[in-house]
């Protein structure tokens, strides 16, 4: 008796089991998935499939890219398969009014999650315009003009709607070109009104002697010396990337503390460094060591160092199943010297004979890019020909 029952429950179970998604539309989602978004660092599409009312599947996520909610979508109706649509695109005009922001602090922290004990990810100086895709408590999911995306306290970010940012796009604006500084009270001029580092952006308003008088994103007035800040758009029309511009200003950080996360010249980890210094000529980098190795031209350096030119970024890491695994970079400077942020920016030399000779760099390096001589575009692209800096793109 006690078994029959057993039977009869285990043939009801079974048949209230749920149907499965066929493996054909979720591995026909997932690659479609995957081809937009390769690095969820930089874009998200992130979807879940679940069969209900018998053969209809419901599509439940989020992705920041229209384009690939559009394929999706595509793929179910040309596979003939029923679908409810629970796919959002972000931002969500609902919740998000302005999908715009500027950062109002020196150095924007962004993390992995929305909390100061999550981990640090990455940075953005003031004047960075942010897109806003979510807000959570207090946090805004952002994505920076490198394409990376984190958590923002919304302290850090003046949001702007699609008519302010495009008046701030339009409006005259300085580039600090110092390593660091401070913003000063127009009136009293030993009043701090905040601190400053190299690659922020902020309003012209007027000048006066040695003085520009500023407006910071968030609305505060203050000035800075004219000695350590330069027009912006005249920045943009006449920064050349050379390697001298970059050793020069890449050198200025020597002694600069690591920090993971770290992404400016008050702390900084190696890919934020190399990313940091390509900024001080104009060119946005990808974010992380393993991204930044995808852009640029390759430069062999299997059998010696004689192809490297001051400049190149040279990674390091090593092999997982004979694929490389990129750990961290450092850009050559010349005569066999590498300036990179380990402990702290430090420069060191391939070359065993030396001083300052690293065994360990050497025994792991895993490959080169030139940068130098690159067109623009996503992972090498000029801050002249960002569409979120500048109001004709």
């Amino acid at each position: 008796m006690r078994i029959s029952i057993l039977l009869i429950s285990l043939i009801l179970i079974a048949g209230c089991k749920p149907a499965e998604v066929p493996d054909t539309i979720q591995k026909g989602l997932d690659s479609i998935s995957i081809r937009w978004v390769p690095d969820q660092r930089e874009d998200i599409c992130s979807f879940k499939l679940k069969m209900i009312s018998g053969d209809k599947i419901q599509i439940k996520g989020e992705t920041n890219l229209p384009e690939a909610r559009t394929e999706i979508l595509n793929y179910l109706v040309n596979s003939g398969i029923s679908y409810i649509d629970s796919l959002n695109v972000l931002p969500d005009t609902i919740t998000i009014k302005k999908r715009w922001g500027i950062v109002n602090v020196s150095t924007c922290n962004i993390k992995h999650n929305p909390s100061h004990a999550s981990e640090l990810v990455s940075q953005a100086t003031m004047g960075t315009p942010v897109r806003i895709l979510k807000n959570k408590g207090g946090w805004l999911l952002v994505q920076t003009p490198d394409h990376y995306i984190g958590w923002a306290d919304d302290s850090g970010v003046t949001e702007m709607n699609d008519k302010e940012f495009a008046s701030w796009k339009h409006s005259d604006r300085l580039i600090y070109t110092s390593k660091t500084g401070d913003v000063l009270s127009a009136s009293d001029t030993k009043t701090v009104v905040s601190d400053i580092i190299a690659g922020s952006i902020v309003q012209y308003n007027s000048e006066k002697d040695n003085l520009f008088n500023v407006i910071l994103p968030d609305g505060r007035h203050g000035t800075i010396e004219k000695s350590k800040a330069q027009k912006f758009s005249q920045w943009c029309s006449e920064k050349t990337m050379t390697a001298d511009n970059m050793i020069l200003f890449a050198k200025t950080c020597t002694g600069t503390p690591y920090m993971w996360g770290g992404t400016s010249t008050k702390t900084c980890d190696c890919s934020g460094f190399t990313k940091t210094i390509y900024f001080s000529v104009g060119i946005i980098l990808a974010r992380d060591a393993s991204l930044q190795f995808l852009h640029g031209q390759p430069v062999d350096i299997s059998s010696s160092l004689i192809n490297l030119e001051p400049g190149d970024l040279i990674f390091f890491g090593h092999l997982n199943n004979g694929v490389k695994k990129i750990t961290h970079v450092g850009m050559y400077i010349g005569d066999t010297e590498v300036i990179h942020s380990s402990g702290m920016v430090r420069i060191n030399s391939l070359d065993s004979t030396r001083t300052n000779f690293s065994r360990h760099l050497k025994e792991t390096m895993m490959g080169a890019r030139r940068i130098i001589g690159c067109r623009s575009e996503r992972g090498t692209e000029a801050v002249a020909e960002n569409s979120w800096y500048n109001s004709k793109y």
